[in-house]
């Protein structure tokens, strides 16, 4: 069972690999404004948001304008970069656990330090993916519960905003699939480690 158990490990952590560099490319490719304020600029064209270009007649008539929108903030596009480097680094950590599982490392140990991991990844994912569908509520008159890409087909936006579009719909779509992928591994770490007890306190 425990050698079943290290390959399930194994494969789980191999997938979750190949998650990770997806995430890691989607973010780095939006790094530092490659689609965010084109797509900031499309939606206010359209009316489906706030027009960044509104900024301007603020600073022309020396009126502070409203905070920029945390969708399209620039923090958010690092933050989102960040959780998805510290998602490589943890899988990094987690394949030399789950090596060392295999290397006399106890078994409850391992399984307990891949649901901390977890934990931690659930919690970071679940932010990211709220605030990658953050409403834009900063013009009255064009308020935005989600970004307008994902309330909209891409096709519905202009030819230049396709590319950019699709690229947000992706990017929130992992993030959310990650989340629950973590979620859902974590419950089955947890009912295994519960097995593994109730194993052990039958043989007593």
């Amino acid at each position: 069972m425990a050698r079943f158990t290290r390959v399930v490990l194994f494969v789980a952590t191999m997938l979750e690999f190949f998650q990770a560099i997806v995430l890691l490319v989607l973010f780095a490719c939006a790094y530092p404004d490659r689609f965010r304020t084109l797509l900031w600029r499309a939606g206010g064209a359209k009316g489906w948001n706030s027009d960044p270009h509104m900024r301007v007649y603020y600073y022309a008539n020396y009126r502070e304008p409203p905070p920029i929108p945390t969708i399209w903030d620039e923090s958010t596009t690092q933050c989102n970069l960040c959780i998805a480097v510290v998602t490589v680094i943890i899988w990094i950590i987690r394949w030399n656990v789950n090596r060392l599982s295999g290397r006399g490392l106890d078994l409850y140990a391992t399984l307990t330090t891949n649901g901390l991991y977890d934990i931690l990844l659930i919690a970071l994912w679940t932010y990211s993916a709220a605030v990658q569908s953050a409403g834009d509520f900063s013009d009255k008159d064009h308020l935005s519960l989600k970004p307008w890409y994902l309330q909209r087909s891409c096709g519905e936006a202009y030819k230049q905003t396709e590319s950019a579009c699709a690229m947000g719909k992706a990017s929130y779509g992992m993030s959310v699939f990650t989340a629950v992928w973590f979620s859902f591994r974590l419950l089955s770490t947890c009912m295994y480690r519960a097995y593994l007890h109730g194993m052990d306190e039958k043989e007593k």
